[in-house]
């Protein structure tokens, strides 16, 4: 069984050319195939919007699941990470790993029952200091450290563009990194901020930085998608 996942810093919905429009990434995704979304940087928190109906946007007729990781909330909505899933989710926890004085963060963890099994999914957002990225790549780190026959997929937001960083290399060591190229900016993109790791090795049978005349525009990310096969 082959699934086709991405993870996507979608800026709030808000695209380069100014538009802010849930709907036409739901399209997006729903188009490229996508079985399951890691989002980052979703954004209801608008006056003239609806969270309710930035949701159903997003999610389309094409995700059944959408589970919610909010890092900042008020009295018109929240701002955070989410997971899209046309499979449903089994359990999840979301584990705070914000720094004292920075932009919260967080950690989403889903268990997903897809047709042939659980998979186990990760979605995080890394601040942007280097001293407050290196503890919490650490916090992934030791929530990854447990051993699980589970197929396993992790992405997001890293914010590291270094890749001597020792806290990618930890990653990169205890997981199998996917070959991705740069995402960020989208007008011209130099910078590799949004990664995905899996376990087992041969668990991704394909990956790609998906560059299109739309997502060009959609957030100043492009979304990185892989293929995977569970058997």
């Amino acid at each position: 069984m082959i699934l086709r996942i991405v993870t996507y810093n979608i800026h709030g919905a808000r695209g380069i050319d100014g538009k802010r429009d849930y709907l036409r990434i739901g399209l997006f995704l729903k188009h490229q195939n996508i079985d399951i979304a890691l989002i980052q940087e979703m954004d209801t928190r608008f006056q003239d919007r609806d969270s309710v109906t930035d949701v159903e946007e997003l999610k389309t007729d094409h995700f059944k699941t959408f589970i919610a990781a909010p890092t900042m909330e008020n009295s018109l909505g929240w701002y955070g990470n989410a997971i899209l899933s046309r499979f449903p989710i089994k359990n999840h926890n979301v584990i705070d790993i914000s720094a004292p004085g920075r932009e919260p963060r967080n950690i989403l963890e889903v268990f997903l029952d897809t047709p042939k099994g659980p998979l186990h999914v990760v979605n995080t957002h890394k601040g942007l200091k280097p001293s407050e990225r290196n503890q919490q790549m650490k916090k992934l780190n030791d929530l990854l450290a447990r051993k699980s026959e589970v197929p396993l997929i992790v992405g997001g937001d890293i914010n590291e563009w270094q890749t001597y960083s020792g806290a990618l290399k930890k990653l990169n060591t205890a997981l199998y990194p996917i070959p991705s190229g740069p995402t960020f900016p989208t007008r011209a993109p130099f910078l590799r901020l949004d990664r995905m790791w899996c376990r087992p090795s041969n668990l991704v049978q394909n990956s790609e930085v998906l560059k299109t005349k739309e997502s060009k525009f959609f957030s100043d990310h492009y979304p990185l998608m892989a293929e995977i096969q569970i058997y």
